[in-house]
Parts: structure tokens; sequence; C-alpha cells
């Protein structure tokens, strides 16, 4: 899988409630460095937050290519879920960076196996939701991605019946 990072940036600082823009950038700043400890190595146990980055981030790279839009979408759909409502753009930002980082070092597949152990089934279902969204949402539909959704549909253990139900939604959701 190509390395994904994604930096997240407000558009304007005097208004907040613009929706969030990725840079592309792939630099950790100082501060990352010295707060966020070494996690190429060892068991890997996420976050909330990062579980469900991370499975955003697999999907929008699932094709091979991350575009400005994908990224851009990416944050605003991390936005909607109730994990993320009062996170803020910067935390954000650094969530994804992170979690960028170890989908770089751990490999999407360890990643992803670590993400099942951190959501619930429930949230499971919603993680499997956010990455069909971000797959389906730019029209095309290309066998990377359908490897990509079979393998995080077995990965989480979502049940065949419930993923048709998620993807019916999501083509619902995303027709012009």
């Amino acid at each position: 899988m190509p390395p994904c990072r994604i930096a997240l940036e407000r558009r304007s600082t005097s208004n907040s409630r613009n929706p969030p823009r990725f840079s592309g950038a792939f630099a950790l700043t100082i501060f990352d460095k010295v707060f966020n400890r070494d996690r190429s190595e060892g068991p890997l146990v996420l976050s909330t937050h990062e579980a469900f980055a991370a499975v955003a981030i697999t999907a929008i790279a699932a094709d091979g290519n991350v575009t400005d839009e994908e990224a851009n979408r990416t944050a605003l759909s991390l936005a909607t879920l109730a994990a993320f409502r009062n996170q803020h753009l910067d935390e954000m930002g650094r969530v994804l960076d992170r979690v960028a980082d170890l989908v770089q070092q751990r490999g999407a597949s360890e990643v992803l196996k670590a993400v099942k152990a951190t959501l619930s089934q429930g949230q499971a279902e919603s993680a499997y939701f956010l990455a069909a969204d971000l797959t389906l949402a730019d029209g095309s539909f290309g066998v990377g991605e359908r490897q990509f959704l079979q393998n995080l549909k077995d990965t989480l253990g979502i049940a065949d019946a419930m993923a048709l139900k998620i993807v019916e939604v999501v083509v619902i959701k995303n027709r012009s």
C-alpha cells in the first residue's frame, strides 16, 4: 500500500465552521516526535479515534491513489461520526497523521486487526459504512476497492447480510 500521509489544516483561522482541508504534507511536527511513542514494534493498541481514522485512511488508499478530494472527504466524514463529535480539527489532523504513520510502518492488515480489537460490533459496522462511503463516493469502484471492502468485512467480522445492507444504503446515498 502506498504511503498515505494526511495533514489537516483550517481554511480560515477566523471561522472554525469552515470544513477542514488536507494539505497532503507528510512531516511530523517536533511535538509529535516528542509526545508520540514509537509504535513500530510490539502489540498495536488503538484508540477509538485511531481505529476509525485507520479504516478511513486504508479505504481512500485502496485504489492506490489518494486525491485531495478524497482526503478532504475523509475529514468531513470522520467529523460526522459520534466518536469525533467533540474533536477539534487540529487534533483530528494529528490522529490522521499518527494513523498514516502506523499504516506505513506496520501495514494495513496489522492495523486493521487492531481496529477489530478496538471497536464494538456496532462501531465496526459504522466503520464499514465509513469505508464503503469513502470508496464509493467518487463514482468508481475498482477491483482494489472491492477487494478492500471484502477484506475489511472479513477482518471486522461484519455479517454478509449487514455488509450488503450497508453497501446498498451507501449506493443510494451517493447517487447523482
